[in-house]
C-alpha cells in the first residue's frame, strides 16, 4: 500500500493535517482549518505520524478494517 492509500485510510482530521503540514501549511493555518487551537496542532500531527506508522506497519493477512 502506497503512502497516498495510508494517509486516506486515517481518520479525516489526522488525514488533513498531515497533508496540510507536509504541504508546508503553518500551525495557525492548519489549526484554522480544523477549527482547533493552534496549540493542539503538535498533538495531532503526533497522533496522525503514530496511526500512519500502524497502517504502515500491519500484515497485508490482517485486513484492512481497525
Amino acid at each position: 500500500m502506497d503512502r497516498t492509500e495510508q494517509i486516506r485510510r486515517l481518520p479525516l482530521a489526522l488525514a488533513v493535517a498531515l497533508r496540510l503540514h507536509e504541504a508546508g501549511a503553518d500551525q495557525t493555518l492548519i489549526a484554522a482549518a480544523l477549527a482547533i487551537e493552534p496549540d493542539g496542532v503538535d498533538p495531532l500531527l503526533q497522533l496522525a505520524r503514530a496511526k500512519l506508522d500502524r497502517i504502515a506497519r500491519r500484515e497485508p493477512d490482517q485486513g484492512d478494517e481497525a
